[in-house]
């Protein structure tokens, strides 16, 4: 099927921040529509988190936090010793999240660019989907497998549309998270490829037909 040509990647950063910051007023609202058509995403980051293998007492950076959707499954999951850093581009959507943590102090929030910012040394490291909205996925991948303190575990769920679907289900599909800021291109991402090159998986599962991929695994000693 015909599609457009990429997005450049000079500019799609920022074209990211604007997209959830207008929008993330009504991104949960608009989320509450895909199990009206059987895409459980609240399951589905569900199953991320367990894959995780979160332990009390851990450090865990979730990497496009969004609006805070994981935020308190992952501060229940670390406890009052634990700590949940949550990282994102939009201030708009870090206010919701705010919002969400605001009584549960482990959580803390930071406005940054994952390929910039300070990963610090965390124990665990999540992305749900948000890599696919970055332009370089995988040089994401590298910088969080590489701050992960040693015996460490990284967890990425993400979603895409696979090619085999039929045409009119691709294009169904992606009229539903093009509002939220996806383009073709984004659409089309496995990330499952690139983890195992950083952190080879021993979680590998897909959903919803294929349209949600989930890959968890440690990166090798060192």
């Amino acid at each position: 099927m015909p599609e457009p040509p990429p997005v450049p990647h000079e500019g799609w950063t920022d074209r990211v921040r604007s997209v959830y910051d207008r929008t993330a007023r009504g991104y949960d609202l608009a989320l509450s529509a895909f199990p009206l058509v059987g895409f459980r995403a609240g399951a589905y980051r569900r199953a991320a988190i367990e894959a995780l293998q979160v332990r009390h007492g851990d450090t865990v950076l979730d990497i496009g936090c969004g609006t805070g959707r994981n935020l308190p499954l992952l501060a229940r999951a670390v406890g009052e010793e634990g700590r949940v850093v949550g990282l994102d581009l939009s201030t708009g959507a870090l206010d919701r999240a705010r919002l969400r943590t605001r009584h549960l102090p482990q959580v803390e929030l930071v406005q940054a660019d994952a390929l910039a910012a300070d990963l610090g040394a965390p124990d665990r490291v999540l992305a749900t989907f948000s890599l696919s909205m970055m332009p370089d996925p995988e040089a994401v991948v590298a910088r969080a497998t590489r701050a992960l303190v040693p015996h460490g575990r990284v967890a990425v769920l993400d979603f895409r549309i696979p090619r085999a679907w039929p045409a009119l289900v691709q294009t169904a599909a992606f009229a539903l998270v093009e509002p939220l800021g996806e383009t073709w291109e984004m659409a089309r991402r496995d990330l499952r490829p690139v983890l195992h090159r950083h952190a080879p998986l021993d979680t590998d599962r897909s959903f919803y037909f294929g349209a949600a991929t989930l890959g968890a695994g440690a990166p090798p000693s060192r």
